[in-house]
């Protein structure tokens, strides 16, 4: 995102650039992160310092008290700086930005014999993977400025840092700054040298080449976002007041030329680290309604689909809209809906894991853009049937907005509005209350988090797994493939570095997934180094950016449900909309589906239940006389042999021509995940 640079930010840094740096400092980590990430990212790198810490003084390194842990946030005060362009046409992105180092003790600014330094700037998830395989004269990687403020907190409460300390200034600590660059030219900036995305790289740069292809309103597989040239395209803006903005870039993949300055993008590894649900929430008003907990999608039916036409504008965006199962007569409260830019992994993710799906793939959250340079459409803030609006908000921390004196947007500054964003304990926070509330998908909670009234966010005081889910492991909905919408998140790692540095971006791969479910559990770990935890689902890959897809492989059980997926470094192709496969290995104690039931009582056998989608019925005569839940309602089996998508209820379920859902009470174990999987499968 790009956004201005005041002068006195400016002279500041002329300042700050003339401070000399008292010792030599290591910086492990040069992250451009999605902002799914940025939270993790932080959480995780702090805990990699205390880790750092504590082995230097077991190994006599330092005394026990000598070193401590610092860290620094701000708002939009980082650049990343793609110099590729002998122009100076692609213009620098800013971001929020978080710091974190090693210093004495002695000194509470921090700024006293700096050693160690891990950073990221938040940005798009395309932008952070342009940012990571942008090749320049001066290095791989765009380069990332830090512009020197006051503390901002942006990890808040600060019991979510593993050292529980409040942020210190950067203004301060001129030797952290200056070891990472304040130069607004990128001129002795570090390198980015990891990207934390949510995207896989192919999928980031089918969507950079999709906003800017073309224009196509009928497909909309090409948005029309083009610039000066056929590799830069134009700035999509926000509306929510803040002046930032992303715009399109081209890079290549790994092992394959830049196509500005025709380097080869050095070998890199993508690297899983977990999953992450996205989650809808609603500013109710301050006045919760149970009409307004559920929106449907109409995924894995042949129509309509509901909440695609809620976010692309073609109907009424308001409390009675049928994505909430209402009437659709434009009598309900306005709503104020908050879009994504096409470059935002989160923006990607929602688009073809609940809107461009199977069925519906010619829709899209851009419908209505039908003039990419100019307002209403770009910035987007476009009027919907009768009433409500769709604006844009680029990042995460735009949806999630503000609502202090002077600077109102987003959820926390728009009443009645409804916006989407990864979950984290961090980002919940903030929207906690009864102001707020987020929405099953298709009846299916996200969270699921025991204690949970009128669907409230967690206010981040208890964020281990074990304190959340006393009785499940977290997520359990995403773990076991019933909640839709989620994404893999990833660390593209250049080969030269994995295991080069024993706190370098691989290591904090890895230590962000150990320590996870015992620190800030914002998402499910891929696989922990002792098998402690791990995934159980998996997304169906398939040919994306002239790559085709590959699964990857298997990886072993994980203690916590017995349960394990496909991925790791042999992935490939992409991802973002893949039909979701599994759970695999894992025992659950009913058995799921979806099935559709007759109302006609068929002599000496009862009433029929046909099976649709999810685990197939148990054939034989086990189930006989046992319970099976169909849509909110017990019935009791029929004596009657059991088929694996036939059996019989003895009371009238009523007609149900479209499958609703259904839970036997009958444990069932999968079979554990093997390569290569399903592939070439969309959601």
């Amino acid at each position: 995102m790009k956004k201005s640079v005041s002068s006195t930010a400016m002279l500041l840094l002329v300042v700050i650039a003339g401070a000399s740096v008292a010792n030599a400092q290591t910086v492990h980590v040069a992250g451009a992160s999605a902002s799914s990430q940025f939270l993790t990212a932080a959480i995780g790198s702090d805990q990699l310092a205390l880790t750092e810490i504590a082995n230097n003084v077991a190994n006599g390194t330092w005394s026990s008290g000598q070193k401590s842990t610092y860290h620094w946030t701000a708002k939009n005060s980082a650049n990343l700086i793609d110099n590729r362009d002998s122009l100076g046409r692609i213009l620098p992105e800013v971001g929020n930005v978080y710091v974190v180092w090693i210093a004495d003790t002695s000194d509470s600014t921090g700024n006293t014999n700096v050693t160690d330094i891990w950073t990221a700037e938040s940005v798009d998830s395309t932008v952070a993977v342009r940012s990571f395989s942008a090749q320049q004269t001066t290095g791989s990687g765009s380069q990332l400025q830090i512009i020197p403020a006051v503390q901002g907190n942006l990890v808040s409460p600060n019991s979510l840092w593993p050292d529980g300390k409040a942020d210190v200034s950067l203004l301060t600590a001129t030797n952290v700054s200056n070891a990472i660059g304040t130069s607004s030219k990128g001129t002795g900036d570090v390198h980015v040298n990891v990207a934390f995305t949510d995207l896989r790289p192919e999928d980031a740069l089918y969507a950079t080449t999709r906003a800017l292809g073309k224009l196509n309103t009928t497909t909309w597989s090409g948005l029309g976002y083009i610039g000066p040239t056929s590799n830069i395209g134009a700035p999509i803006y926000t509306a929510q007041g803040t002046g930032t903005s992303a715009t399109p870039v081209k890079f290549a993949l790994s092992g394959k030329a830049d196509p500005i300055t025709k380097i080869v993008v050095p070998a890199y590894t993508t690297i899983p680290v977990g999953a992450e649900p996205v989650i809808f929430v609603l500013n109710n008003g301050g006045s919760f309604s149970s009409s307004t907990t559920n929106l449907i999608s109409g995924i894995g039916t042949k129509g309509p689909f509901p909440l695609a036409h809620l976010f692309d504008g073609t109907t009424t965006a308001d409390t009675h809209n049928a994505a909430f199962g209402g009437p659709a007569d434009g009598a309900g409260i306005p709503l104020t809906l908050f879009l994504r830019e096409p470059l935002s992994g989160t923006m990607n993710v929602i688009e073809y894991d609940a809107f461009r799906s199977s069925g519906n793939t010619d829709d899209s959250q851009e419908v209505g853009v039908v003039n990419p340079y100019n307002a209403p459409y770009n910035p987007l803030n476009l009027p919907t049937q009768v009433h409500g609006v769709r604006e844009r908000a680029l990042s995460t921390s735009e949806v999630v907005g503000s609502n202090k004196s002077g600077a109102t947007y987003g959820l926390l500054g728009i009443a009645n509005s409804l916006g989407y964003i990864f979950f984290s304990f961090g980002n919940a926070s903030k929207l906690a209350g009864s102001s707020f509330n987020y929405l099953t998908l298709d009846g299916v909670d996200p969270l699921s988090i025991p204690g949970t009234v009128n669907q409230e966010l967690p206010n981040g005081t208890v964020t281990t797994a074990a304190s959340v889910w006393p009785s499940t492991p977290s997520f359990p909905t995403l773990r076991n493939g019933s909640y839709k919408a989620w994404s893999f998140l990833r660390y593209l790692v250049p080969n030269s570095l994995i295991g080069a540095d024993p706190y370098g971006p691989d290591v904090l791969a890895q230590s962000a997934q150990d320590n996870v479910d015992t620190s800030v559990a914002d998402f499910v770990p891929f696989r922990t180094s002792t098998g402690s935890d791990g995934l159980d689902v998996y997304r169906s890959h398939f040919t994306q950016s002239a790559v085709a897809g590959n699964n990857g492989d298997a990886t072993a059980p994980n203690s916590e449900d017995g349960g394990n997926t496909l991925g790791g470094s042999t992935e490939a192709g992409g991802d973002v909309g893949g039909a979701i496969e599994g759970p695999f290995g894992i025992t659950v104690p009913t058995t799921n589906g979806t099935a559709t039931t007759s109302s006609t009582d068929t002599k000496n056998k009862g009433y029929k239940v046909t099976w649709k989608t999810g685990t197939k019925f148990t054939a034989g005569t086990s189930w006989e006389g046992g319970s099976i839940t169909i849509n909110g309602t017990a019935y009791t089996i029929a004596n009657v042999a059991v088929t694996t998508t036939i059996l019989y209820v003895t009371t009238n379920p009523g007609a149900n021509t479209t499958a609703v859902p259904f839970a036997a009470d009958f444990p069932y174990t999968y079979p554990d995940a093997t390569a290569p999987g399903v592939l070439n499968k969309k959601q």
